[in-house]
């Protein structure tokens, strides 16, 4: 049977990639890591009435009813950031004599193993028994009506992967427009989005069986459309837009005498010219705009040290967290290049820091209204983590890119393919974002001695930036030659 056979290959690929890698090694740091979360969203599902207080008399369900559809499009925007899609994983079977509806319906199973999806069940099932099961007449309702949720949730991401690859305007279009609707049910408190989230799954839990057909059906039918906008992105040929005549930049801008000056338009240019680095620009821009806004709508419902932590870094730093991370790898297919050619490695790594902090003003300056309308008070943490991430992110993101070995090919692959990326990449956000976070909890009293040692921290960072990029040029230097045998090995 040609679904076992795929099962059995893709258990011994696994187990292949984990031992070549050495995993384990990683997996055994990771384990206390991992039992800290499980213990972590167990106890928020048991203890979930003791740890917040319902407003009037709706109870723990009431309460996490009204705001379960929020959660979910929240799950959703998160799966697209960091769910490795399907397409991944079907491309090294392409060349197999195997149908695509075959193996389009084989990965579309195999990856609901995620712990995008195993995560929220470990609060969702002990909440259930604690203050569901055999206290409402649509216990078991409810819970499937989770279940499908979270498969909704799943198959839309994958849906939402493929589409974006050819119709990108017009979803970044549908996606902001939906972000402000959000921004404005909150501003101007209609709560129509909790309202109809307590509508929803109240009516699941007082035993509605017509709309859990409903959501059945809908998940059904998007599940389908996944499935079948998966096998055409299989078969389908390059984007026609990649092959475009590309502009030239104007005359005020050609290559000068300054040699730092040539590699920050080459990286300007590298960056609007390719498919992938120029998605990572318009959806930075985007995207943290709009999540921005719709966290600081909100924000007094959720702030603390580690959220206030994370609000700067994104409010900034998006892009350099994200782009920065493979600053060399984008360049991959002709590093070579810059190796035979007479250039200063502190000039590449200075052109390179300059980019990524000039990435921290423009998302500092788009965001900054957002901070003067929604949340005035949180202006001082905005400039505070500007100079943050142009001085401690950008640097810790470089050098994080001076260990990359994996090639990337900056001008195809789908959006968030995650080509060139490890676990190293994800681990590297807990030195980036632990300092700030620490500060500001220590010093939780008084936040604005807080927020000015982090803006110090990222001023000190930025007057180091010659001698460290002198250090971090003697790195790449020592590892050049690692780098660029990496970089010709394609790996797909």
């Amino acid at each position: 049977m040609i679904y076992l056979a795929l099962l059995r290959n893709h258990w011994k690929s696994f187990g292949r990639s984990f031992q070549g890698k050495r995993m384990w090694l990683i997996s055994l740091a990771l384990i206390p890591v991992v039992t800290y979360v499980v213990l972590v969203l167990v106890g928020l599902g048991l203890f979930f009435g003791r740890l917040v207080r319902p407003a009037g008399e709706e109870g723990p369900l009431g309460l996490l009813n009204a705001h379960l559809l929020t959660a979910f499009f929240g799950m959703l925007a998160f799966r697209f950031f960091f769910q490795r899609p399907p397409r991944m994983e079907v491309a090294p079977y392409l060349h197999l004599p195997i149908e695509h509806r075959r193996l389009s319906r084989y990965f579309q199973a195999a990856s609901l193993a995620s712990a995008h999806n195993v995560y929220p069940l470990l609060f969702f099932v002990p909440f259930w028994s604690r203050y569901v099961q055999g206290q409402v007449p649509g216990a078991g309702l409810w819970l499937a009506g989770i279940v499908l949720c979270l498969l909704l949730s799943h198959y839309l991401n994958t849906l939402i992967r493929v589409a974006v690859d050819r119709f990108a305007r017009p979803l970044l279009g549908l996606a902001a427009l939906l972000v402000g609707l959000q921004i404005l049910d909150q501003a101007l408190g209609t709560q129509a989005v909790s309202r109809a989230s307590a509508w929803c799954f109240d009516a699941l839990a007082a035993g509605s069986g017509r709309l859990l057909l409903l959501l059945a059906t809908l998940t059904l039918a998007t599940l389908a459309t996944s499935s079948q906008a998966l096998r055409w992105s299989l078969r389908a040929g390059p984007d026609p837009s990649a092959h475009r005549r590309q502009r030239v930049l104007p005359e005020a801008l050609t290559f000068g005498r300054s040699p730092l000056r040539n590699l920050v338009l080459l990286e300007i240019m590298m960056m609007w010219r390719n498919k992938r680095p120029r998605q990572y620009v318009l959806i930075s821009i985007g995207v943290s705009t709009a999540y921005t806004a719709l966290l600081l709508s909100d924000y007094n419902a959720f702030f603390g040290s580690l959220m206030a932590a994370a609000v700067g870094l994104f409010a900034s730093g998006v892009f350099a967290l994200n782009y920065g991370q493979l600053m060399f790898a984008w360049e991959s297919r002709y590093f070579d290049g810059f190796l035979s050619r007479d250039l200063q490695p502190q000039h590449l790594v200075l052109a390179k820091f300059m980019v990524l902090q000039g990435s921290c003003l423009l998302l500092f300056i788009v965001s900054l209204p957002l901070f003067f309308w929604l949340a005035p008070d949180l202006l001082m943490l905005h400039v505070a983590f500007l100079f943050y991430n142009a001085g401690v992110t950008s640097l810790l993101m470089l050098t994080l890119a001076v260990f990359n070995r994996r090639r990337v090919n900056a001008a195809e692959g789908s959006f968030f393919n995650y080509q060139g990326f490890s676990i190293l990449h994800w681990l590297w956000i807990l030195p980036t974002i632990l300092p700030p976070a620490l500060l500001l909890y220590a010093l939780e009293g008084t936040p604005e001695t807080a927020l000015s040692l982090v803006a110090m921290l990222g001023l000190v960072s930025m007057l180091m930036a010659w001698p460290s990029s002198r250090l971090l040029a003697r790195l790449l230097t020592r590892r050049k030659y690692l780098m660029a045998a990496g970089f010709r090995i394609y790996d797909r």
